[in-house]
């Protein structure tokens, strides 16, 4: 989905309505917040160079900026949002698997092994939605007009990464769940970057468009943000069903033998999709032309 600059505030004033349900993880009581069928975003996780990425498109990027902006003024303890089937696609580089997602605020909800582990279990919830929550991002449409003046204007981080004695962002993996927690200051200003992203400014070395931002000050998540995620993802699924049909034995290799193997079909399926989808409109325009114009 296109938006303009001008869109974007209006569309961060807008609130996100989530299913709620009740679970007891490892002895604790959590309120889990899920998205609905209705929301049409979609999601992918990747794991390349140390670095855990969430891959979207530029509506992925603002859904994912508002739940993190409404989190952080969340005052129900045990309160976690999550991200799971049917929201999430392989990612659009080797067609893995992505794992499910979680957002958690620091000093409000504890997420550890044992819950994350009871929680996979669980996956995808089958239980009915107890009700919808109206999750609101007070404030953020007037930080999307100006989030460079936004973040500018913020007081220096009291802490360092590498500075133990003070509490940092968790970005990690456990049993299976991709975690994302922060203080209520990180996750406005993680909202307030995401919206900054433009996949439509295309960078030299991308076709079709890409942005990120890599949010914490240690590089650990990054956000991919691509105009054309969609069909990349198409490309990908594509690469490896061929693979696993022509050459299994590579298939079920390791990765690192692997996916060097699927990224080239890829790329090359992507351009492929991408070159068959501008002759489609240049056909549709001709023929959307007045008789005798050129």
């Amino acid at each position: 989905m296109r938006f303009t600059r001008e869109e974007y505030p209006r569309i961060a004033h807008e609130g996100v309505k989530l299913h709620r349900r009740t679970l007891v993880l490892d002895g604790r009581t959590y309120t889990v917040l899920g998205l609905r069928p209705a929301n049409r975003e979609r999601f992918a996780v990747n794991h390349f160079h140390g670095t855990w990425h969430v891959v979207s498109d530029r509506a992925g990027a603002l859904l994912l900026a508002k739940l993190m902006w409404a989190l952080s003024y969340e005052r129900s303890p045990g309160t976690l949002v999550l991200i799971d089937r049917p929201f999430l696609d392989p990612n659009p580089f080797d067609a893995e698997k992505s794992p499910p997602i979680v957002l958690t605020a620091h000093k409000l909800t504890v997420f550890d092994a044992g819950t994350a582990r009871e929680l996979r279990r669980k996956l995808p919830l089958s239980a009915p939605s107890e009700g919808t929550v109206r999750y609101r991002a007070p404030g953020l449409a007037a930080a999307a007009e100006d989030p460079d003046g936004w973040l500018a204007a913020r007081p220096p981080r009291p802490y360092h990464w590498k500075n133990h004695r003070y509490t940092r962002p968790t970005v990690d993996v456990r049993s299976g769940v991709l975690h994302v927690g922060g203080s209520a200051d990180e996750l406005r200003e993680w909202a307030v970057r995401l919206t900054r992203t433009n996949p439509y400014v295309v960078m030299p070395h991308t076709s079709g468009g890409m942005d990120y931002d890599h949010l914490g000050d240690d590089y650990s998540l990054e956000v991919q943000v691509f105009a054309d995620y969609r069909l990349r993802v198409s490309a990908a699924r594509q690469a490896r069903a061929q693979l696993e049909a022509e050459e299994p034995e590579i298939a079920a290799a390791s990765p690192d033998e692997a996916n060097p193997v699927l990224w080239d079909r890829s790329t090359r399926i992507h351009h492929r999709m991408r070159r068959d989808r501008v002759m489609a409109r240049k056909r549709r325009a001709g023929r959307g032309q007045p008789a005798g114009r050129p």
